[in-house]
């Protein structure tokens, strides 16, 4: 298999890290760190392909023993089982409920909406992770170098509308890689926490759009069971107005609860070449 940032985490769950060389181990460590940041630094890129390339062989190693045969249960002996001769069950009596009949809830959606979070969005996120965690010097100056890339490319300005909050964030990092000694148990202000913590909690991504993200993860590596939890995710989300008909990707979630039924009646994944680069393009995924 080929390890992406998508699936790393669901392919890696089963695999010992610590039969790995040391850097692997730190690489896994701090994933969540890079991962962010995949497409946004050429050299994170570079660093994270690497690791997928270490890691890769060892993939085989935790497949067999996800795959091995269980051991069966020992069979009861005669002894051990309860008679249940002369046992007489009392009647008890019937009681036929009356069924309520309630309209499905309307999902609760977020108050921002994107079909790709913004950068700045993505750094306060990842600030806000550090909090209360252990972090080494490679976490910290590699969020401050992401900030700095930005500032230069100009993908974060200062008319930006986070702007005031990038800096309070790049100050604070400056600040903690000077006085900390390899790591540090790192704390964000309280009144920073809050206000950013606001900021963050109102963004999310649309929900047609991870559908169609979550659906184009499973290409390639689609199971009956992946394909069954995916198709009552979006059913779900179809029924109580998570997606609805306002959204864009409307018809495109549809196609995707299409796909995935067809997939199931006939055990083949039905796309072609132009609906799937369709989807990656709406998904953000098309680079």
């Amino acid at each position: 298999m080929k390890l992406t940032v998508k699936n790393y985490k669901e392919a890696t769950k089963n695999i010992d890290f610590k039969k790995l060389p040391e850097a692997a181990q730190e690489a896994h460590k701090e994933f969540d760190s890079f991962a962010d940041f995949y497409n946004e630094d050429k050299d994170i890129k570079e660093m994270l392909d690497n690791h997928f390339k270490i890691v890769e062989p060892y993939l085989k190693d935790s497949e067999k023993k996800s795959s091995a045969p269980k051991k069966a249960p020992a069979k009861k002996t005669a002894s051990s089982q309860k008679s249940t001769k002369n046992v007489t069950k009392k009647a008890t009596p019937k009681w036929t409920a009356t069924k309520k009949t309630t309209a499905p809830k309307k999902a609760q959606r977020k108050p921002i909406e994107v079909d790709l979070m913004p950068l700045e969005i993505k750094v306060i996120r990842r600030y806000l992770n550090f909090h209360n965690k252990k972090v080494t010097e490679r976490q910290v100056s590699l969020l401050y170098k992401v900030i700095q890339k930005a500032a230069t490319e100009k993908t974060i300005r200062k008319t930006s509308q986070y702007a005031s909050e990038i800096k309070s964030i790049s100050n604070d990092l400056i600040k903690t890689y000077k006085d900390m000694n390899g790591t540090c148990k790192f704390e964000v202000p309280d009144s920073l926490y809050t206000k950013l913590k606001k900021i963050v909690d109102d963004y999310g991504v649309t929900p047609a759009v991870a559908l169609i993200k979550r659906f184009i993860n499973l290409y390639g590596n689609i199971t009956k069971a992946k394909a069954q939890r995916l198709l009552t995710t979006v059913t779900n989300s179809l029924k109580n107005g998570k997606v609805d008909k306002s959204d864009k990707e409307f018809e495109q979630v549809k196609n995707v609860q299409k796909h995935l039924h067809d997939y199931l009646e006939s055990d083949k994944l039905l796309v072609t070449n132009v609906q799937l680069k369709g989807l990656q393009g709406i998904a953000g995924l098309g680079k």
